[in-house]
């Protein structure tokens, strides 16, 4: 199903304005961004990449507090790896809780080996789609493997 050419709610709607006074109130703090958000907040972000790349930087970078801008769900694993540092989620334009993704949290292990185990739901597209699609995959684990995040 192609609806759009591809964005993620919930890296376009953080502030950019509200990002800038948070760095004001904390100018120790690192930005950290998602790919996908705008690119006003990228050309501020202090440093740029997948979650798991924001994770391993937050966990091995000598600053101790850090803006983040991405889904609100990593931010867990970031006080459990590093509970000395301080985790500031990016504030979205509004005050709603939009900067978490409603579609990811339907996710869950057992739909996933369910999927997996009875190949099911099945999804077909149009074949010059689906080779699309792969190239941006494969660009994605390509740069987990050079960055070590992948065997």
């Amino acid at each position: 199903m192609l609806l759009w050419n591809g964005a993620c709610m919930v890296h376009e709607i953080f502030s950019l304005e509200k990002i800038t006074k948070l760095k004001v109130r904390h100018p120790e703090a690192k930005l950290l961004a998602h790919p996908e958000c705008e690119e006003p907040i990228l050309r501020i972000a202090d440093f740029v990449g997948s979650t798991t790349q924001i994770l391993k930087y937050a966990t091995e970078d000598v600053a101790s507090t850090y803006i983040v801008a991405t889904e609100t769900g990593i931010l867990h694993q970031m006080q459990k790896n590093s509970p000395h540092k301080t985790f500031i989620p990016a504030p979205p334009q509004n005050n709603c809780a939009c900067n978490d993704c409603p579609f990811m949290k339907l996710n869950t292990l057992e739909k996933l080996y369910l999927c997996m185990e009875y190949e099911t739901p099945e999804i077909t597209m149009d074949e010059a789609l689906r080779v699309a699609a792969l190239a941006p995959m494969e660009r994605m684990m390509a740069i987990s493997k050079q960055a070590g995040l992948l065997g």
